[in-house]
């Protein structure tokens, strides 16, 4: 896929990155209202405990004091305190940040299947899995792909090394998404690789996020997470700041208690309809603001948890969510864009 064929995916081009974001409990019940899509083997357990009506362990936690907190410790937490030349350049466009991280792994992206709840660090590894796929390929970043963001680094951090900073000891699961950004921003995220040769995380673990998540990143490997921050991180209010941040190349983890009905799947535009109550991160990772239908496209962490029509080519475990729904989500306040990665050097140089 060359430079043009990805310009039908951004509309007219992306943004400039380096400089901020410019143009160029830790128990929740799941309502009632979200239901089993379909009943087959391996349904994400988090589904099936929803449709059963169970408790599930919540992921995002709304802890307002904490995030007040956050807040307040930061010069300019929020987007519109930002670059204004944003805003707007959103409007009347399609733009799927995903299918830059699908042409750098060439192959279509796989859904990301949590065992804990661990969703705030998926949805902000993905993020910076995306950052990193935009900046290579659609503003020539002199970096080169080195593979996925390790989530349980992520979640280690925010809970410990960040919660602990504004004095917060997490009990049970969970994680909010101002803390998720202070520790990319701060610290930075490892990939999925082996490290010191001792510590390992090539594949997943669920058990591994939950004693990092109680101890903290190893010390050994703080030193290491600093050398690839997020160069900016910022709180998004609305559906036309998340709208604008995607449309310039930006990723945004919307944490919320936002649910979604998803008995029947997704309708024929691809759609799932607000319902119910999650506790919970995705991703926002694509918008369509062209259509009589505007929304924006949500990467979910459950596996390929839910059936039905798609478009724009969406990957498995995805959904399109009104407008309207992802601005009410961005209103709860924890929702976060992503910009100017510190990636992994590009080596131009023969190796003989």
């Amino acid at each position: 896929m060359d430079r043009r064929e990805f310009l039908k995916y951004s509309g007219t081009g992306l943004g400039a990155f380096g400089l901020g974001f410019l143009s160029t409990n830790s128990v929740t019940r799941l309502a009632d209202g979200f239901a089993q899509p379909v009943a087959r083997k391996g349904l994400h357990k988090l589904a099936r405990e929803a449709y059963k009506g169970n408790l599930v362990q919540g992921g995002w936690l709304d802890i307002p004091k904490l995030r007040d907190a956050w807040i307040r410790d930061q010069a300019r937490p929020f987007l519109n305190e930002m670059d204004s030349s944003i805003k707007g350049t959103g409007a009347g466009r399609v733009v799927l940040l995903y299918k830059f991280l699908e042409e750098i792994l060439q192959k279509p992206l796989p859904p990301l299947d949590q065992e804990i709840g661990d969703c705030v660090s998926m949805g902000f590894a993905r993020g910076i899995d995306i950052l990193t796929a935009v900046q290579i390929l659609m503003r020539n970043a002199p970096q080169k792909w080195q593979g996925e963001a390790a989530t349980e680094i992520i979640y280690a951090g925010s809970r410990v090394e960040c919660g602990r900073k504004y004095g917060y000891n997490f009990r049970g699961d969970g994680s909010l998404g101002v803390l998720a950004a202070e520790f990319v921003k701060c610290y930075g995220p490892l990939l999925r690789k082996k490290y010191l040769g001792t510590y390992d995380f090539t594949h997943y673990s669920g058990d591994l996020a939950r004693e990092l998540g109680r101890s903290g990143v190893p010390d050994a490997l703080e030193p290491l997470c600093k050398l690839h921050p997020v160069g900016y991180v910022a709180i998004v209010n609305s559906w036309e700041e998340s709208r604008d941040c995607i449309a310039n190349g930006y990723p945004i983890a919307l944490c919320s208690n936002q649910g979604f009905r998803t008995y029947g799947g997704r309708d024929k535009d691809g759609f799932l309809p607000p319902g119910g109550t999650w506790g919970h991160c995705m991703l926002l990772a694509g918008i369509d603001d062209k259509s009589s239908r505007p929304g924006g496209l949500i990467i979910n962490s459950w596996g390929n948890f839910v059936d039905g029509p798609k478009r724009h080519g969406q990957p498995d475990g995805s959904f399109w969510a009104d407008a309207s729904v992802i601005d009410r989500m961005c209103k709860q306040g924890d929702s976060v864009a992503l910009s100017s990665y510190a990636g992994y050097p590009k080596n131009d140089f023969f190796l003989y």
